[in-house]
């Protein structure tokens, strides 16, 4: 039996994952292509979702949101309207029904088509069962919601623009699309300086000299000049400006009070947008610096429920500026607002992780048309590039960039898009314990790939560790025994971020939280493997899952009154009760059952205290990063922490008992160290995370649409 078929003006080629319309062939997910076999086997009739995802998704735990995003993608290629349907039609608080006549090829090449003849529903369901065996046979593939490639897009090239050693990051087009401003440490790695190379391939002209960091490189809207923050003594941020042909000195602007991350210069060329915070506030708003007069002003107010706005980017035209406005320190979204002022108007609603830098979206460029917004995000795994429209609707990933890709920019002119790659792996580093000060242990590597490895947690027997990674291409959680050996992968979600796993008191469980696209949620899974059990279903975000010391509760931080608090659920099921009233993220119980210890982590350092049956919270560590996400841990014998001196990066553990801080290990790379700090049940070994070897090069797109 021949498996094509039509779908009105459409081919559709379910055998090699292709839809064909006017000789044009647009490829598609297998997964995508099989909801629309399952369609089509049953057209005109109304398909639930739980079947859909029962037939496609057999093999993978998923949430409605990835059959949401196969439909959306199937709509996009068919130029499909939900509203006023002609080939999909959604049938409320049901499913999906395919509305579109079908007809059948009797043979790809020829262009004759045969009507369907007239079966009986169970022949014809019969028949697409078979196609659908057919189908799964392909294997499992990863769902990425991404739309399929048109011939035009396929038409993007994308070459490396530089390959010199080290980091090369924050790539910029000109606005001719022609020279590529951005950020290296040199040959040496000495020092963070501005560069600018043109796309014709000669050797970059280096702009700035200065023994200062120098960083976010803008360009002015007439090609000339080129505006950038330099972090000078004493961590003051100032806003410089020289010649993108180095041929003037470079003069400062204004200063800030808080890192500004990026930088955007008004089409008109009178303003530079940025964001700032006043002396006494972490949380940032975007600002507009007038080149005429000199004056600051606010042109966002940020809500009190927010952590920061930041990252601005103005449209082509200077009518809009597009922002990221933080709802925590690790989520965040797109909004736009009119660079005149107003309210802003949300674009995305993912509050997506990101999981490295420090952004959440790595970047923010309009297209030249302004219809759209191009965007690095975790909403799909590991970081990549995507477009959302201005007008709103569902990101789209785009078919360039692949994982691990940032700080995208687009040209005015030229059809270019630029982007920064990381490549470099991040292992899991293990080290003795120690208290004599005449001891200086050396760490070893504990687990090593060429990708991410992050957060581990020795089981209560020690015997075994938990781990977040991303070595199969999405980041899941894993397990493996105390010396690294007899690896086993728990998840397979192969879409979102699985992490901050804990492990049950008893060793038979590990709770993490999962983020699909948006929201996170709790899990538990069985460390014989199966399927993972969801545990919080309110939409919210909840996440860093731990245990009771008896078993019976899982802790838990979630927004759904507003603000990140500490709450806690029975594992055999049943309502969450809120613990912290004040802010809470990270929780632990102690030993005896009899306190909760917990961090902010929304501008408030250091661990507190809460009795378990309530009362009122006490500040009991704000050392070096106490506190800080993933650099602190309760063991029996206190919080070990990450302690931060003038001499050095050391592991510290702070006695509970006596309230002394004592140092256990120096830690030689401190700039390196990532979230991931565990201390082994018995107290004498140590795991944490930390970068090697990390580069990154400023890749370019050419024929970008």
């Amino acid at each position: 039996m021949n498996t094509s078929f039509r779908i009105g003006e459409f081919l559709i080629e379910p055998q090699l994952n292709n839809i064909i319309n006017h000789g044009q062939s647009i490829h598609v997910e297998p997964k995508v292509m099989q909801v629309l076999s399952c369609l089509a086997g049953s057209a005109g009739e109304v398909v639930a979702k739980e079947q859909l995802i029962k037939v496609v998704w057999a093999d993978t735990f998923v949430g409605d949101d990835v059959l949401t995003r196969a439909i959306s993608e199937l709509r996009k290629v068919f130029g499909d309207d939900s509203k006023e349907p002609r080939y999909i039609q959604t049938i409320p608080r049901a499913g999906y029904r395919l509305i579109a006549p079908i007809v059948h090829d009797q043979a790809k090449a020829e262009s004759t088509l045969i009507t369907l003849p007239s079966t009986t529903l169970t022949s014809r369901r019969l028949m697409w069962a078979v196609l659908l065996l057919a189908l799964s046979s392909i294997g499992v593939w990863l769902y990425v919601s991404r739309p399929g490639p048109s011939a035009a897009k396929t038409s993007m090239r994308v070459i490396p623009f530089t390959s010199f050693p080290g980091r090369e990051d924050q790539g910029v087009l000109s606005p001719d699309g022609n020279q590529i401003a951005f950020v290296w440490e040199g040959e040496k790695g000495d020092n963070a300086d501005i560069y600018v190379k043109s796309v014709s391939g000669e050797r970059p002209l280096r702009i700035t000299t200065d023994p200062a960091i120098d960083l976010r490189p803008a360009w002015s809207p007439d090609g000339q000049r080129i505006c950038f923050v330099r972090i000078g003594s004493e961590t003051k941020f100032s806003i410089f400006v020289a010649s993108a042909l180095a041929a003037s000195p470079e003069r400062v602007l204004f200063t800030v009070n808080h890192e500004p991350g990026t930088l955007a210069w008004s089409p008109d060329g009178k303003f530079i947008a940025t964001a700032d915070a006043s002396l006494d506030s972490k949380n940032t708003n975007i600002i507009l610096f007038s080149l005429d007069t000199g004056e600051k002003r606010n042109l966002t107010t940020l809500p009190a429920q927010y952590w920061s706005d930041s990252t601005p980017a103005f449209s082509p035209d200077g009518k809009y500026v597009a922002f990221i406005r933080q709802n925590t320190p690790i989520t965040g979204d797109i909004y736009v607002v009119p660079s005149t002022g107003g309210e802003p108007r949300r674009i995305t609603f993912d509050n997506a992780r990101y999981s490295f830098d420090s952004g959440i979206i790595g970047g923010l460029a309009w297209t030249s048309d302004g219809s759209e917004l191009i965007f690095s995000s975790t909403r799909g795994g590991l970081p990549s590039l995507w477009r959302v429209a201005v007008a709103g609707g569902d990101p789209e990933r785009l078919p360039v960039g692949g994982d691990n890709s940032y700080y995208p920019s687009v040209s005015l002119k030229g059809h270019r898009l630029s982007y920064t790659r990381v490549s470099g792996g991040t292992p899991i580093y293990r080290i003795e314990a120690t208290t004599q000060p005449n001891q200086h242990p050396v760490a070893t590597k504990f687990l090593s790939s060429t990708r991410e490895d992050a957060s581990p947690r020795y089981s209560p027997d020690g015997k075994r560790v938990a781990f977040q990674s991303d070595r199969t291409g999405n980041p899941e959680i894993w397990m493996c025994d105390k010396d690294g050996q007899n690896l086993t992968q728990l998840t397979f979600f192969r879409k979102g971020i699985a992490g901050t796993a804990q492990w049950s008191p008893d060793g038979s469980q590990i709770a993490f939280d999962y983020r699909a696209t948006g929201m996170s949620d709790v899990y538990v899974i069985n460390v014989t493997g199966g399927v993972p059990r969801r545990m919080t279903t309110e939409d919210a975000d909840d996440s860093v899952p731990s245990w009771s010391r008896d078993g019976k509760y899982l802790y838990f931080a979630s927004n759904r009154t507003g603000s990140l608090e500490v709450w806690k659920m029975p594992v055999e099921g049943g309502p969450a009760v809120q613990i912290t009233r004040h802010g809470g993220f990270t929780a632990f119980e102690s030993m005896d059952g009899r306190y909760i210890y917990y961090a902010k982590n929304n501008g408030c350092p250091g661990v507190w205290r809460i009795p378990a049956d309530g009362g009122d919270e006490t500040l009991v560590l704000s050392k070096g990063g106490a506190g800080n996400w993933g650099q602190w841990t309760l063991a029996d014998n206190g919080i070990y922490f990450i302690n931060y001196k003038p001499e050095g990066l050391s592991v510290s553990l702070f006695n509970l008992a006596t309230q002394k801080v004592t140092r256990v290990v120096e830690l030689a790379n401190a700039n390196a160290f990532l979230a991931g700090l565990a201390t082994s049940p018995d107290g004498k070994e140590i795991l944490y995370t930390q970068q090697d070897s990390v580069t990154s090069d400023i890749m370019l797109v050419e024929d970008f649409h």
